[in-house]
């Protein structure tokens, strides 16, 4: 599953470098459209298909859905290595959007196959190392998908087949386990109403979600704040975008290390975090615009690790919770690349500025449900 992250990232940063920095034209579209586009061609399928990833998540033994999922990898790492090879935005856009359905499915079945293989007592501890782990396949993919598009397509298009294929090998060591051929299919609607009832796994998610949010942000515009702002050469990129990745694993590890801190101190901890982080980015300096970077990634990877936590306290409903937690991520990464169009493109606001508003939104967003709906 972690070389499935690779890949994912691999792809789609290489497409947001290619569009931005080589220029690969799609129909004339500007490049800060066609970045956020991208997002939002991966970001979509979690939104239309959350009910079904929860059902099949549920319904199949779970071994026998990872190798389907699996297979479905390898045919788009194909379509993705002829699309790099040939230069073509429209069908690594594609390759985007296929990458996304199936990143969809696999997310729900992912989280709820750790409490399964875990104990209660190591579910904090097993959190990290997944998050940090799927983190660190975000850095790796976001750090060659940079560099090698530019240097080595070559390298990248082997790169992204053999991790398909070794990603459908590494399946086979998961444990049989059986799913429920009982399980019954909701819509997304009924998903997300019957977890609405659920104040306290709600607000985990909408905390959640604002950082993906705001983390999609950045990790979209890097590129060309790199480029355009910073006046940096494009092998800085990878470098960048790593930088930021890996300051979410730190948080990440910063909050098993604290994990006997209550709850709304971390939420709130991470929160302030990720204001201060954005102040510092917004100095003229490029080290401390590097270091205020690295603190925001940080604040939001310490904020959100109980709070996944939180969400898996229950095995029955995991994959429910997952698949409406992946929703509200998905509407919470489009309306912000949605806003990001406005104000970046049509408004002209500064890329630096709308990172610290974005930043004081998720301040304002885990202050409002951490005092309403007591998370502590």
């Amino acid at each position: 599953m972690v070389s499935g992250a690779v890949n994912d990232n691999l792809v789609k940063t290489a497409l947001v470098v290619a569009i931005t920095t080589l220029h690969w034209n799609i129909l004339g579209i500007s490049t800060v459209v066609l970045a956020n586009l991208a997002v939002l061609f991966f970001i979509m399928p979690f939104m239309l298909f959350a009910g079904m990833a929860a059902h099949k998540a549920r319904l199949f033994a779970p071994r026998r859905w990872l190798l389907s999922l699996k297979f479905i990898e390898i045919m788009l790492a194909a379509l993705a290595i002829i699309a790099i090879l040939a230069e073509s935005g429209w069908a690594l856009m594609l390759c985007v959007l296929g990458f996304g359905v199936q990143s969809a499915f696999i997310g729900p079945l992912k989280y709820a196959l750790i409490p399964q293989l875990t104990s209660q007592h190591s579910l904090l501890q097993a959190n990290a190392w997944m998050k940090s782990g799927t983190f660190i396949a975000i850095l790796l993919g976001t750090f060659f998908g940079a560099n090698w598009i530019t240097s080595s397509p070559i390298l990248l298009s082997t790169l992204i087949g053999s991790l398909s294929l070794f990603g459908f090998a590494s399946v086979i060591a998961i444990p049989k386990i059986s799913g429920n051929p009982h399980a019954a299919e909701q819509s997304v609607w009924q998903l997300l109403q019957e977890q609405f009832a659920d104040k306290r796994s709600m607000a985990a998610i909408w905390c959640i979600s604002g950082f993906w949010g705001l983390g999609s942000v950045w990790l979209t515009h890097l590129p060309i704040l790199t480029v355009d702002v910073w006046q940096l050469p494009t092998n800085f990129i990878g470098n960048l975008l790593s930088y930021f990745v890996l300051g979410i694993s730190v948080g990440a590890f910063l909050g098993v290390l604290m994990k006997k801190l209550p709850l709304k101190k971390r939420i709130y901890g991470g929160a302030i975090t990720i204001v201060v982080g954005s102040i510092l980015a917004n100095f003229p300096s490029y080290a401390f615009a590097t270091i205020g970077m690295c603190f925001t990634a940080a604040g939001g990877g310490f904020l959100s690790l109980p709070l996944y936590t939180m969400l898996q306290d229950n095995q029955s409903v995991v994959a429910d919770r997952i698949a409406a937690n992946n929703v509200i991520n998905a509407f919470m990464i489009i309306m912000t690349a949605g806003c990001s169009i406005l104000a970046v493109d049509l408004l002209k606001i500064p890329l630096l500025n709308w990172f610290l508003i974005l930043a004081l939104a998720q301040l304002v967003l885990c202050s409002n449900h951490c005092r309403n709906l007591c998370l502590d």
